[in-house]
């Protein structure tokens, strides 16, 4: 995660160096990681439905680590974008795998606290980015006298030291065990085909719990690439001013945040409520929304950065909220396909259009780079609401079609 989330605190450094717009720098931000997980999101979910989900998620941290280094020792925006593009396999061979073994080990009462706690990886990944790619551009003097030529600046030591944490994750992944395999619900076949039956027969659930999470998704992602840049054009934070303060609330709140909306998840279900996940869910939509309109509106910069700091406390919560959802009205065997699926949904329409959509409205429509922040409201509105109509309308068929 914090190879994935680098790149939000080091938007003006790569753009001087690399001669790169606010549009073009989005598309690497989101486009570029979304390529291979169309290609490559459902076979490795196959792979992981039917075999060890350890080895796939090992796979993907090796090739994702080696094409953060390769973003490090970029010379072009093609060869960063190109980069970047690898690195989005990282993601898409970790979470379907990932939460299909949390499925398998975790008591169903608890499936959703056993995510929250799974979630709070991503917040402490994007702390770590943000933190580190903050504190490397207050030393940039330092780092050009401890690095060669070629890696002297500081937004490539940024890269080269996130891929080297790739060999930290091997390392742990080599002390899990791997989880049998549950068997799935009235001896479903582990394939494609079986799947997509299923979906067919089952499209109306799926296509509001996918929808809603897929739009909050989209305010997860403007947030979370835009909002430091926020900080730095409207308010005249420095990078690294706004890279420490953005990455403790990412630390700290987003961490509980994450772990709080598993507990609150299945307390809520304890008390009958089986649409829990989708209640939770709606109501973290209300609260980026609001939370995100008051930053921008907000005259004082410290009032900014409070609420901005607030809102990444909630950014941990949909891949809490979407995993247990989703785990929850899909048979064992197809976990992992699903999963894949709305990886891939949210790589090519969430990761792609979140980012993209705040630099198209900031150039194009807005047109200066100061109204950056209205840019992130109008993108952030759209999207909440989008989600709060979604998961409220499919909450009665969520419910019935429960495992």
């Amino acid at each position: 995660m914090a190879s994935f989330q680098i790149l939000n605190i080091l938007v003006e450094p790569i753009k001087a160096a690399l001669a790169v717009s606010d549009t073009q720098y989005s598309l690497m931000q989101g486009l570029a990681v979304a390529v291979f997980a169309a290609l490559l999101g459902i076979p490795a979910a196959i792979i992981a439905d039917r075999g060890n989900r350890r080895r796939v998620v090992m796979v993907g941290v090796m090739i994702w680590s080696a094409a953060t280094v390769a973003c490090g020792i970029a010379q072009s925006f093609g060869q960063l974008f190109a980069a970047r593009m690898l690195v989005g396999v990282g993601e898409v061979f970790l979470f379907p795998a990932a939460l299909s073994i949390i499925a398998d080990v975790a008591p169903s009462r608890r499936l959703s606290s056993a995510i929250g706690i799974f979630g709070c990886g991503g917040p402490i990944g994007t702390a770590f980015a943000l933190i580190g790619g903050g504190w490397l551009m207050r030393h940039q003097s330092l780092v050009a006298g401890a690095f060669p030529a070629p890696f002297a600046e500081a937004w490539r030591v940024a890269f080269l030291m996130c891929g080297a944490q790739g060999a930290v994750a091997i390392g742990l992944l080599l002390t899990v065990p791997e989880p049998r395999h549950r068997s799935a619900a009235g001896h479903l076949q582990h394939t494609v085909g079986a799947t997509a039956v299923y979906l067919q027969n089952h499209w109306r659930a799926y296509i509001g719990v996918s929808g809603g999470m897929l739009a909050l998704s989209f305010c997860v992602f403007a947030t979370a690439s835009w909002s430091p840049t926020v900080l730095v054009r409207v308010h005249g934070m420095s990078y690294s001013s706004a890279g420490q303060l953005t990455g403790y609330a990412a630390l700290l709140g987003g961490v509980v945040g994450a772990w709080a909306a598993g507990i609150l998840t299945d307390r809520i279900e304890a008390r009958g409520r089986r649409d829990a996940a989708l209640r939770v869910a709606a109501a973290v939509s209300a609260l980026i929304l609001l939370t995100i309109i008051g930053a921008v509106l907000s005259a004082s910069a410290f009032w900014a950065a409070l609420l901005l700091c607030a809102t990444y406390s909630l950014l941990g919560m949909p891949t809490v909220l979407a995993g247990t959802a989703l785990q929850q009205i899909t048979p064992p065997a197809m976990r992992a396909q699903v999963m894949a699926i709305q990886v891939l949904l949210v790589n090519l329409v969430a990761l792609s259009l979140g980012p993209l959509a705040v630099a198209l409205l900031t150039d194009h429509v807005f047109g200066r780079p100061q109204a950056v922040g209205y840019a992130l409201a109008w993108a952030d509105g759209v999207g909440a609401l989008a989600a709060i109509m979604a998961l409220v309308a499919s909450r009665r068929r969520f419910s019935q079609q429960r495992f």
